[in-house]
């Protein structure tokens, strides 16, 4: 089995590949967490906006599946930071490391793509420790989004410049 990464804009993928992320991010945002969340919104559209995918092939010839993904995309209106978010990987490969590899390839992002930039995120609040190992420090108050608690998060952009190294130490 082989896993790799690949970052493309929503318009480049093509429509099987298209399904699988709208699959995985309802299946775990809505199903899974049983919300009622507007999970297709016109954000993932914007030409600006990074869809980072993790995909798996069971062998050489085999199709690939998506069993992670994240999206970025640059604040608007003045806003300077880089906002990241639809973290997931799929249920049965949670336990693996992929979340970690997942924000670390997303962060690698934000850094080549948006230097100098703070990212910012929406955790969800029992996720809060996970992302602090990255960096990331609340940025605000809890707050209820489709009755999930989530906590603003940031990470400067050394802390970004950290975390890429550390993944750039472990390559």
């Amino acid at each position: 089995m082989t896993n790799y990464f690949a970052v493309s804009a929503l318009r480049d993928l093509a429509p099987v590949e298209l399904h699988q992320l709208y699959k995985l991010r309802v299946d775990v945002f809505v199903h899974e967490q049983n919300t009622p969340y507007a999970e297709i919104d016109d954000t993932d559209a914007l030409d600006t906006t990074f869809h980072v995918l993790a995909w798996t092939r069971k062998s050489e010839h085999g199709h690939a599946t998506l069993i992670g993904c994240a999206r970025l995309y640059p604040g608007t209106d003045g806003d300077e930071t880089v906002h990241l978010g639809r973290l997931t990987t799929a249920a049965d490969h949670r336990g693996e490391g992929l979340g970690t590899e997942l924000l670390l390839q997303t962060l690698r992002l934000a850094a080549e793509r948006f230097p100098g930039r703070t990212v910012r995120l929406d955790a969800q609040t029992h996720l809060r420790g996970f992302y602090e190992r990255f960096g990331f420090t609340a940025a605000g108050e809890e707050f209820d989004d489709s009755g999930v608690a989530h906590l603003p998060m940031t990470a400067t952009p050394a802390a970004v410049a950290e975390a890429v190294k550390a993944l750039d130490a472990a390559a």
